[in-house]
């Protein structure tokens, strides 16, 4: 369950803030390990299409097994959705996937190996402050600060944690730079062929991109995909994706600030605005923006970074009486929507049963064609933990039934 269907269910069901705030923590912290335990024969070769958090678990997943592997990465680094910038301030930012949504257990649980110590730096993410702005209102909503906690890193990344303890065992499987446009498996044999016209054969593929590439059809299948297959890719919803990060000379802003009514808020989460210094080991003030599906696009849209950074400074000075302007120091933009090999945010919701669609998702093709991510995790959709158990599940079906 996503923390905003935890959230609308426990408001459907009448819960005190004290004791949804309570059962939210405990619901974080239980988990089915993702890591899966099979035998397997299969002694041919898999490729990997994508190493963001789904094909480097998958590659991982392979190498534990002894599988001759290779993963395939469009862009010239991996991580996909997982990304970090070292230099913007004195603490990494992770300008895309930040939260940890489950206990930090699943540290362990992704390696799958009680007997690496996973020293990873997490801290409970409590917001003190809250505040909405809404028909030029500001409201504040301190009284909800013992509703809504889960984890973030303290001086580290999502991307930190898989180069430390995912990357080093799959390193020399990666290729990079090699966008994949087509998918042949008309043959015994499926024939990749890469943008440059190069071709990579395999036994079995596992393709991990972004559900948007495959509804804008960026890779070609030989043969189509089956109808059933197209129409579940296409009820999928993930819409734009931005982040922002803005440095100001000082703080006049809350630890969080949604827009709208605070509970739809909390359950939509579709924009807000939040300390990203927050806990951290630092004295510098930087506000983050985090945006997607319509809320996103009313940045993505204007495609030049100025207009991006004029438009967020306005409604920021609009809410916070000219401060935002006054204080300014500097900013970075991560525009998803314009990543050419992500082309948005992550899967949101479902034109029709989130369980029918993945399901039908997760069917291989021809025994051959096998797909996973973020979107196919029923119970962790839209996370890094659920790419991951997407993958780990994925492969496991992929080896143990050759």
């Amino acid at each position: 369950m996503t923390r905003k269907e935890f959230i609308d269910k426990g408001v459907m069901m009448g819960m005190g803030l004290p004791f949804l705030s309570s059962m939210l923590l405990t619901a974080c912290g239980k988990q089915h390990s993702i890591f899966p335990k099979f035998q397997t024969d299969f002694s041919g070769k898999v490729i990997v299409i994508g190493a963001g958090a789904a094909g480097m678990a998958a590659g991982y997943l392979l190498k534990k097994q002894g599988v001759d592997f290779e993963i395939i990465e469009a862009a010239s680094i991996y991580g996909g959705r997982i990304k970090k910038v070292d230099d913007f301030v004195d603490f990494p930012l992770d300008i895309g996937a930040e939260w940890i949504h489950t206990d930090p257990k699943i540290f362990t649980d992704i390696i799958g190996d009680t007997n690496v110590n996973a020293n990873i730096g997490t801290m409970v993410y409590d917001p003190q402050t809250i505040q909405t702005y809404k028909n030029g209102r500001l409201k504040s909503h301190n009284y909800l600060k013992g509703f809504y906690s889960e984890w973030k890193f303290k001086n580290t990344t999502w991307f930190d944690f898989f180069e430390q303890y995912i990357v080093p065992e799959i390193a020399n499987n990666m290729i990079l730079n090699k966008p994949i446009t087509q998918i042949d498996y008309s043959t015994d044999k499926v024939r990749l062929k890469t943008a440059s016209e190069e071709e990579y054969q395999a036994d079995k593929v596992l393709v991990t991109v972004p559900i948007k590439i495959l509804q804008k059809q960026l890779i070609e299948f030989e043969p189509p995909l089956p109808k059933p297959r197209k129409e579940a890719i296409n009820h999928v919803y993930a819409g734009d994706g931005i982040k922002i990060f803005i440095e100001f000379k000082e703080r006049f802003y809350p630890d969080i600030l949604s827009f709208g009514n605070i509970f739809s808020a909390l359950k939509r989460e579709e924009k807000f605005v939040y300390d990203a210094a927050f806990k951290k080991s630092t004295d510098k003030h930087i506000l983050g923006l985090f945006a997607i599906n319509e809320q996103a696009a009313a940045y993505t849209k204007l495609n030049a970074e100025e207009a991006i950074i004029d438009k967020f400074l306005g409604e920021l000075d609009e809410i916070f009486e000219g401060k935002a302007t006054e204080n300014y120091v500097k900013h970075l933009i991560q525009n998803w929507s314009s990543e050419p090999y992500i082309q948005g945010a992550y899967s949101y919701s479902f034109k029709e049963s989130q369980f029918d669609v993945v399901e039908k998702l997760k069917e291989p093709i021809a025994a051959k064609i096998f797909f996973a991510g973020e979107a196919l995790s029923i119970e962790n959709q839209a996370t890094v933990h659920g790419a991951c158990e997407s993958a780990y599940s994925q492969v496991a079906a992929m080896l143990e039934n050759s």
